[in-house]
């Protein structure tokens, strides 16, 4: 019987596990997780923090299902060593030998720089459901709180204080917030409409140099510009790094991430394989190699390497790959998708702009490669498949901003290009 050991539990992990299950039915299964809790949905603790969702909504599967896959879900065990050559895994006092492993440690919070904050009680990360635990039950009508990061966490952590606390402000490094899914004017757009909605106060092209403290508590933190904000609660949520430190330690390739055969999910160890925001993707849109820490990425890292793991279908390889968000913040749904910044002559892009409704197309040559959705998401899926298949868009590109209809394109392009098959989708 093969055995088969995964490091990690969330998107990438599980789906690694649930795929290998599919292929081997009888295979020795062990999912190895340092948090204290069985596989949850990450993207959903900002709802967490706004008490939108208890913590028994966020488990992906009931404890019945692993069960009945038998698939063992072995909690608080952090792995300390990989032994590539005695195939065995190390957490705490015991061993686990693998036939096959996944690697999907996922990623962890970077921390920046700043004096007199490490070990002190009222600082937090926002991460995981422990960390979002922890600010929740920190957080009252009192609390003055700062985040640091105006990027995608630090902004869900911002929106959830700014229902509990007695103020937020942000600080973000950038020009801007979330500077990685929306360009300089949605970017400008959210900001005044997260402002009025929220009350957040913002603070950008700034950071934190120092924290003011009594005993182990903040009690305020200073800026580089020279600011002071008084602070009961900061919540670290600059970005996060990919978790590298045992694939290393291993003497598996890392640079960033862990280096995979990109189709295969497979190492340059062959028996291990990674899966999720610990690896390296390439962008199938630039072709550039980079991390692309999202879920939907992760799930399907995580199906490609169990079933490779697995030996089963083949042609089960990872297709392309780039960032696609949907989110809200106060009600304002925005959809992002592709190269939103990119730069070089052979772009172009095409905007429109009514009320709190944005829409703005990058193109590269007759090929859409991005877009910006705000409160505009109808015909997001029609613009996802045009990126995904490289659809050329040469003869109806000035008609895709307006009317972006699957009735714009022939039967074959209909039916084979958008869906994948000449025969329609089959259900």
């Amino acid at each position: 019987m093969k055995k088969y050991v995964i490091i990690g539990a969330s998107a990438a992990g599980l789906a690694a596990a649930e795929q290998i299950r599919k292929t081997d039915k009888t295979g020795d299964i062990t999912v190895l997780t340092k948090e204290s809790y069985l596989p949850y949905s990450r993207p959903s603790i900002s709802y967490y923090l706004k008490g939108k969702v208890k913590e028994s909504d966020m488990y992906l599967r009931k404890n019945a299902y692993y069960k009945t896959n038998n698939i063992k879900i072995v909690l608080n065990a952090e792995v300390k060593n990989i032994n590539p050559d005695a195939k065995t895994v190390r957490a705490g006092r015991k061993e686990y030998p693998y036939d096959k492993l996944c690697i999907a440690t996922g990623s962890k919070p970077f921390v920046p720089e700043m004096k007199n904050v490490a070990g002190k009680t009222n600082a937090y990360t926002f991460l995981d459901l422990a960390s979002t635990k922890a600010v929740k039950d920190a957080a009252n009508s009192q609390t003055r709180a700062v985040v640091i990061g105006g990027g995608l966490i630090g902004m869900k952590a911002a929106e959830g204080l700014s229902k509990i606390c007695k103020s937020v402000d942000v600080i973000e490094f950038a020009p801007r917030i979330l500077p990685s899914i929306l360009d300089a004017k949605s970017s400008k757009n959210v900001k005044k409409y997260i402002e009025k909605k929220g009350g957040i106060t913002f603070h950008l092209e700034d950071t934190i140099v120092s924290a003011k403290s009594k005993g182990k508590e903040i009690t305020a933190v200073i800026l580089k510009s020279g600011k002071t904000l008084k602070c009961d609660m900061l919540v670290v949520a600059v970005g996060v790094r990919p978790e590298t430190a045992l694939a290393e330690k291993a003497g598996l390739d890392v640079n960033r991430g862990i280096i995979t055969d990109t189709q295969t999910m497979q190492t340059s160890s062959p028996d291990i394989y990674a899966a999720g925001d610990c690896t390296v993707s390439v962008d199938m849109l630039d072709g550039s190699k980079k991390i692309i820490a999202l879920w939907p990425n992760a799930v399907a890292q995580g199906r490609v390497a169990g079933s490779q793991m697995a030996g089963g279908d083949r042609d089960l390889t990872l297709g392309g790959t780039y960032s696609v968000n949907a989110i809200d913040f106060y009600g304002l749904r925005i959809c992002t998708c592709g190269l939103i910044n990119a730069q070089g002559e052979q772009y172009s892009d095409m905007i429109k702009q009514q009320g709190d409704e944005y829409k703005r197309l990058v193109l590269e040559g007759n090929r859409l490669v991005g877009f910006v959705l705000i409160n505009s998401s109808t015909n997001a899926g029609i613009y996802t498949s045009l990126i995904s298949n490289k659809i050329d868009l040469s003869t109806i590109k000035n008609d895709i901003l307006d009317t972006p209809s699957l009735f714009m394109f022939d039967k074959d392009i209909r039916t084979t290009k958008l869906t994948g098959s000449k025969e329609g989708v089959r259900v």
